[in-house]
């Protein structure tokens, strides 16, 4: 079993451009202008600025970092870098200065997560990993946030990375709590197997109230680097939906997550035969598949599709982020699906920069189309990432209600 997707190069390059504020200022970089640019166009970055006689549907992006002592600084952008030519994503430095830059013209709707590895004078870089890109991967899910940018997101080893969001980004709503939103109660607990799991109620559900149920895969990360809950909270709060009773299940570490969210049929059995009926037993939930949802991305998502397609009578909606279908392409289990009395619904999503992904996806989605599943279907302008997963998951969960967001891009 494959424990790293492939490393396949980006297609085609991202385009590099030139910023027009940069250019001016390596033209005159004098002291006072360079402490003028920290103090002005740099004090929030990335530094946006529309593509000169260009039609307004891209933009000039320009990622800087502030670095007198630096030999190398390397920008790592989630699938705007290409990790198999990282030399193409290394920042220029304006002579004289402490300004280290790059410009790529980008589509207004992208976001994605991104950090910096400054190289020190005289040290080796730290994304060098002689050919083992375990070793270089775990290098770059350590590099800086950007400190000029407030928006961050952590990803999954915890790393706090910075969040750049074009101006026609979809919006995400629902990641910051109301003032007026109570939360709801998350309990620790543990399944049967002994791992973690947690809880999420709506405040307002009394404890008879019979409601959908939420199966969240890689619950460690939705209620530890990313705050679900919270997202839950507002929807419900909004009048959305009802809410669900939320079940958050640990991943259980890398080894076993690899062997239950890869391995055909495992994950299924945790969902179907361990984590529902103990939900079940513990919480007021209404009886039936169509009541029932389970979501995961990456190895998670392909899992959640796995549950839909294979154990209908169990689970009758899907909501799947970025599916690692490098591991698994999925055709099999749609060709054995046997819809019941109601059809699956999946709001299946990727990121328009995962360019291993992009094909199976749309593979997926024909195949599943063509067997009667209702099939939704976005693509968002990013990469493998919770920068838009953690908005997305709302997105996703809405449109299996039948609640569709008209903010998405369609496929």
């Amino acid at each position: 079993m494959r424990r790293q997707p492939p490393k396949v190069p980006r297609p085609e390059p991202v385009a590099r451009a030139d910023s027009p504020t940069l250019a001016a200022l390596a033209a005159n970089a004098t002291p006072a202008a360079v402490r003028a640019f920290w103090a002005g166009p740099a004090a929030r970055l990335p530094l946006v600025e529309e593509v000169p006689g260009g039609r307004g549907e891209e933009v000039l992006v320009s990622f800087c970092w502030r670095d007198a002592d630096a030999e190398q600084v390397l920008l790592f952008a989630n699938r705007l870098t290409d990790e198999t030519r990282l030399e193409d994503s290394l920042l220029a430095r304006i002579p004289g200065t402490d300004v280290w830059h790059v410009t790529y013209r980008l589509r207004r709707d992208w976001r994605a997560s991104y950090c910096f590895l400054p190289q020190a004078t005289g040290q080796r870089p730290a994304w060098l990993g002689e050919g083992d890109q375990v070793a270089i991967r775990a290098a770059l899910d350590r590099g800086l946030a950007d400190p000029r940018n407030p928006d961050v997101c952590r990803n999954r080893v915890g790393t706090t990375q910075s969040v750049a969001s074009l101006p026609d980004a979809p919006p995400q709503p629902w990641l910051v709590r109301r003032g007026d939103v109570a939360p709801g109660p998350v309990e620790e607990t543990r399944l049967p197997d002994g791992r973690r799991a947690w809880l999420h109620d709506p405040a307002t559900a009394g404890t008879d109230e019979e409601l959908p149920a939420l199966v969240v895969l890689d619950g460690e990360v939705w209620t530890g680097h990313q705050d679900l809950p919270t997202s839950l909270d507002n929807l419900h709060a909004e009048g959305w939906v009802r809410g669900w009773r939320t079940v958050f299940v640990e991943s259980g570490g890398h080894d076993q997550r690899w062997t239950e969210l890869a391995a055909d049929g495992a994950g299924v059995e945790l969902v179907v035969d361990t984590v529902l009926p103990w939900l079940r037993a513990r919480r007021a939930v209404l009886p039936g598949p169509r009541h029932v949802t389970v979501a995961g991305q990456s190895l998670g998502g392909l899992t959640a599709l796995r549950a839909g397609l294979l154990a209908p009578e169990a689970v009758g909606n899907v909501v799947s982020h970025s599916a690692s279908l490098w591991q698994d392409d999925l055709l099999d289990a749609v060709a054995r699906h046997r819809p019941g009395a109601e059809p699956l619904r999946v709001h299946l999503a990727h990121g328009a920069q995962e360019w291993v992904l992009g094909p199976p996806h749309h593979t997926l989605a024909e195949a599943m189309a063509a067997r009667g599943i209702r099939l939704d279907v976005a693509v968002h302008n990013g990469g493998h990432d919770y920068a838009w997963w953690r908005g997305g998951i709302a997105d996703g969960l809405l449109a299996v209600r039948g609640i569709g967001a008209a903010y998405l891009r369609p496929a």
